[in-house]
């Protein structure tokens, strides 16, 4: 027996507060709109694992060639490649992995009018299918000890909006179940002192943190996510810089050959904030959003290099933050912020790295370690909460993009306002 989840009070697991934010019926403006997805409940007690798994994966005996150790010793092994993991790369791992990634045939081979989202228990697990049946972006989880994911044909082609959409968020509550947070900002090493900063998603973080590697020598730990410990400590995650169209002024024609630039004007617009506010407008308007960004970055792929292969610059394993800034656009503005104050805008920022569905249909449901949603949640905070008490934490306005200029003279005064104690 399947049931259609219509009411926030039904799922005790989380699905109430994400359908509660984001209410079916409600558009990006409050406008009335049919909720674009399907959120159902099947009961365990009719569910066979004939009518729960799906087919076996298609692709050999499902041998994982790719592998990957992460933070604390969370382990990922994959039958597709997952570029933004490649720094993790450790192929002489064994089978027995946390996380598994294979491809096989996942929900019904007919189309559906909407996307659905179906959640299982005993044992926990979620499958999604989108709209144009096995030939779209689905896939399935089981979420025991054993992390299992499933995608689609269409998914395995455009790894990275596997690795965006599902893995990531999959290996952000992993890790929270384990005691670290992957954080939202970037991380570097200033004059062998830790940094970080946290900004909305296309605020000009990366482009930031490209100019402090170049003029600056900084050391590299990361770009967009960050492994950060609740004693302060930030482990590296170094995944591949998205080249958005204002991060373009810090990048330098040189490091590129001639074809990747004059590729990059059209890339970096495309996979910006305007092309993702076109995707979320799709989603609301109940379209295949995954399969269709499947299709185009199959078609176009996004601007994705390396650190140190736009730039001449070492990483670092680790680093102890001391200071972290909160940068934003608008006028010229300097202040401290509070640990609450702190820890509210980081998580916010967070979460707004993940805004991109299905994430607000599939994170209410994910179970880690036998914790669910709110638990995972909580420990994220108490995870931050403790981190931030080490650190000093600035708000940095600026309308000129100069965040790369003022945070150097600003560490540079706390030095000086250190040796006059």
């Amino acid at each position: 027996m399947t049931v259609v989840i219509r009411s926030s009070k039904i799922d005790k697991r989380g699905i109430g507060a994400t359908l509660k934010n984001n209410p079916p019926g409600a558009g990006l403006n409050g406008s009335p709109v049919r909720n674009p997805v399907e959120v159902t409940y099947d009961d365990p007690e009719a569910t066979t694992a004939s009518n729960r798994s799906p087919s076996l994966p298609r692709r050999g005996t499902g041998f994982l060639p790719f592998r990957y150790l992460i933070g604390d010793g969370l382990t990922v092994g994959s039958q597709v490649p997952l570029h933004e993991l490649d720094y993790f790369r450790e192929p002489t791992l064994g089978r027995d992995l946390d996380i598994e990634i294979r491809v096989g045939k996942v929900g019904s081979a007919l189309p559906r009018s909407r996307a659905r989202l179906l959640r299982f228990a005993g044992p926990d697990g979620v499958r999604y299918e989108e709209h144009l049946g096995r030939w779209g972006a689905n896939f399935s989880i089981d979420m025991g000890d054993q992390v299992r994911v499933t995608i689609s044909s269409l998914l395995a082609r455009s790894p990275h909006v596997a690795y965006t959409n599902i893995i990531e968020a999959l290996l952000r509550f992993a890790l929270a179940s384990r005691g670290q947070m992957l954080l939202h900002s970037a991380c570097l090493e200033l004059d062998g002192r830790g940094l970080m900063l946290s900004a909305r998603t296309d605020t000009g973080k990366t482009g930031t943190v490209l100019r402090l590697l170049r003029e600056r020598g900084a050391r590299f730990l990361s770009d967009d996510m960050t492994i950060l410990s609740a004693d302060g400590t930030a482990h590296c995650f170094p995944k591949p810089m998205t080249i958005s169209s204002h991060t373009l002024r810090a990048v330098d024609p040189g490091d590129l050959s001639r074809g990747e630039w004059f590729g990059l004007g059209l890339k970096s617009r495309l996979h910006s904030k305007g092309g993702r506010g076109i995707g979320l407008w799709m989603a609301n308007a109940n379209l295949p959003i995954m399969s269709a960004n499947a299709l185009t970055q199959l078609i176009v792929p996004p601007p994705k290099y390396f650190a140190d292969r736009l730039v001449d610059c070492r990483i670092t394993d680790e680093t102890t933050v001391e200071n972290l800034f909160v940068i934003e656009r608008g006028p010229s503005e300097l202040g401290e912020l509070t640990d609450e104050s702190a820890l509210a805008i980081l998580m916010e920022n967070t979460e707004d790295a993940y805004g991109f569905p299905p994430f607000r249909f599939l994170a209410p449901v994910l179970v880690m370690g036998g914790d669910n949603h709110v638990a995972l949640l909580r420990r994220e905070r108490e995870i931050l909460r403790a981190a931030l008490t080490r650190m000093r934490v600035r708000r940095l306005a600026s309308d000129n993009f100069g965040w790369a200029d003022e945070i150097p003279k600003l560490l540079a005064e706390d030095g000086s306002g250190d040796a006059a104690h």
